[in-house]
């Protein structure tokens, strides 16, 4: 575990870099013309989610460690591969960019003001939160996320030829160190993580579900169209779980409970789209035959 806490900052600085090469002042100036859009987005990311955690934190029968990492999973930007699986269902790809870059860049007060601030109300246990720097914690989330995403968008915009170049084997690098922390964290911890399988995986899918449902129905209420749709319900449903291990390692520093979420989040929120992707396909054909 101190290993990955050690070097996966260094991963997410990288990755971070990575989307913000992804996105470019252009595509940010395109997003911002339907401002509706943008903003549905980024409610249900920054506010809706975090609510839902909360939620769940509070009606829920587990120990605080797990509590907290339900509130942790929610609160963490949308991760990189969101924007691989926007261009794989054919969803606005400028604006799932746009929203994991803003998501991101947004992180070092966000998911401060939610730890320092409002956890504690949720949560019964104080003394975990006592001992918490809010600055300490803004400047940690600054320097591994904000700052990468913004030379990111800088190299994009002033280097563009040279990215184009380098972007399709940056994102591959990007991706192959999510997927490694993700899995340093599952073989560190799996006895524990498989020990507790059973007691927090109906938990960790009813939580997934909902999150998907919520989003769903927002965006169907609020009548966008389907790439907008497609877009906002992957960034939402998507979380950065490599985020929500480090932060919660760096931060707290305590038993693996918020590891445990964070991991079998990761695992399942892919386990879910791949069975939806699989029906719709089945479903198509049906239609079709």
């Amino acid at each position: 575990m101190n290993t990955i806490l050690n070097f996966a900052p260094l991963g997410i600085i990288i990755i971070m870099l990575g989307v913000g090469m992804s996105a470019s002042i252009k595509s940010f100036l395109e997003v911002f013309k339907n401002l509706k859009v943008l903003l549905i987005g980024l409610l249900l990311q920054i506010v809706i989610l975090p609510i839902i955690g909360f939620l769940f934190a509070s009606f829920t029968s587990v120990d605080t460690v797990f509590k907290l990492g339900i509130i942790l999973i929610t609160c963490v930007p949308s991760a990189v591969t969101s924007n691989y699986i926007s261009k794989l269902i054919d969803a606005n790809v400028a604006l799932s960019v746009s929203l994991t870059a803003i998501t991101a860049c947004l992180s070092f007060i966000t998911i401060p003001f939610i730890l320092k601030i409002v956890t504690p109300i949720i949560l019964d246990n104080t003394s975990v939160f006592q001992e918490l720097n809010f600055f300490k914690m803004s400047l940690s989330l600054l320097i591994i996320t904000t700052i990468p995403v913004l030379i990111g968008v800088f190299l994009k915009t002033k280097f563009s030829i040279f990215v184009e170049k380098i972007n399709k084997s940056y994102s591959t690098i990007s991706l192959l160190i999510f997927l490694v922390i993700i899995l340093a964290a599952w073989f560190s911890e799996w006895n524990f993580i498989f020990s507790l399988y059973k007691s927090i995986g109906f938990l960790v899918t009813f939580l997934a579900l909902t999150i998907l449902i919520v989003s769903y129905t927002l965006v169907n209420l609020l009548n966008l169209n389907e790439a907008n749709k497609k877009a906002i319900i992957i960034e939402s449903f998507v979380q950065n779980a490599a985020m929500a291990i480090i932060v919660g390692g760096t931060v707290f520093e305590i038993e693996s409970g918020y590891l445990a979420i964070a991991a079998v989040y990761a695992l399942l929120q892919y386990k879910i789209l791949l069975l939806l992707w699989a029906t719709n396909k089945i479903f198509k054909k049906i239609n079709k035959s």
